[in-house]
């Protein structure tokens, strides 16, 4: 038995009918396939390339000012003013200490004195008490000595071998003053007087006188 057209229905000849092409094997759709395949590849680099590292990282150097936004509120909303973090530089303080200079002491003119009255006596009191005045005559031998450099004043005589110290004698423009009951000693470039109750007893006049 024959069947007509010597093969399947449809009026196709030769034998089996054509396979059925797969859509994967178009070319658009192999280009289309290509080109993803790339994108994702593309994409993997650049994130890769984007991310820095830890080795990246700016370090702020003393000094610099750091701004970094405050976000508040609900997401997507940014905050109105950014927050700034000022790193002051380290501060270098230097001490310098002033020099510590002692005061040049005075030199008398009188002979036989130094600073703190006559060597072979009589002397200020103290290690640190200054003669202000420094009288020599053919009988006495006077300084007028101040306690420390801002102190009350002193009055220390000797004649004939007496010594004679009267504490706080008053100064009159060159003239000291140094009263003791009845007496005064009065001290003057000139000399040295003594009275006694307003009369002059002793009248000296100086050989040497010398003041600060």
């Amino acid at each position: 038995m024959s069947y007509p057209g010597h093969g399947y229905p449809g009026g196709q000849s030769g034998g089996y009918p054509p396979p059925d092409r797969s859509p994967w094997s178009s070319p658009v759709v192999l280009v289309a396939a290509a080109a993803g395949v790339l994108l994702v590849i593309g994409g993997v680099l650049a994130a890769f390339l984007l991310i820095p590292s830890d080795d990246d990282d700016p370090v702020s150097a003393p000094g610099t000012s750091t701004t970094t936004s405050t976000v508040t509120g609900s997401p997507g909303e940014r905050a109105d003013s950014p927050t700034v973090t000022i790193t002051p530089p380290p501060t270098t303080v230097t001490t310098t200490h002033q020099p510590t200079t002692t005061g040049t002491r005075p030199a008398p003119t009188v002979p036989g004195a130094d600073w703190q009255g006559f060597t072979d006596g009589p002397r200020c009191d103290a290690a640190n008490d200054p003669a202000v005045a420094i009288l020599r005559t053919d009988r006495s031998r006077v300084i007028i000595c101040r306690v420390g450099e801002a102190g009350g004043l002193y009055y220390k005589g000797v004649a004939d071998g007496n010594l004679k110290h009267i504490d706080f004698p008053t100064q009159e423009g060159k003239y000291f003053i140094a009263r003791s009951g009845s007496y005064e000693y009065i001290v003057t470039p000139s000399g040295l007087v003594i009275r006694q109750n307003g009369n002059t007893i002793a009248d000296e006049p100086a050989i040497a006188y010398w003041s600060r």
